[in-house]
């Protein structure tokens, strides 16, 4: 079965900040942002209390939810400190500018 890619935004999309929230075609919120150099794609929001991530802090190869402190591996998905929980992570390719991603292979 061939994988969909879809585009998402460019890199001018990341600003200041480093990131950018894209919806994909499901409806289904993607937190775009860079870290160590690249780039990285997950759920918006914390499958805890759904706070957006983009309010916590990112660092290494760790995201932090701003409102409980639950961190999560940005390749993986893995909760860190939070047994039971994780993250939707995407799979990212950027061609020249623009930032497409692959379907994520973890389910709901």
């Amino acid at each position: 079965m061939e994988e969909k890619v879809i585009a998402v935004g460019h890199t001018r999309d990341l600003g200041e900040n480093g990131y950018f929230v894209a919806t994909l075609p499901d409806g289904k919120e993607v937190l775009v942002f860079r870290a160590s150099e690249l780039l990285y794609a997950v759920q918006r929001r914390c499958p805890h209390e759904a706070a957006p991530l983009e309010r916590g802090q990112v660092w290494s190869k760790m995201i932090r939810c701003g409102q409980h402190g639950f961190t999560f591996d940005i390749e993986t998905g893995e909760g860190l400190n939070c047994s039971g929980y994780r993250i939707r992570c995407y799979k990212v390719e950027q061609k020249e500018q623009e930032i497409f991603l692959l379907p994520a292979e973890q389910e709901d």
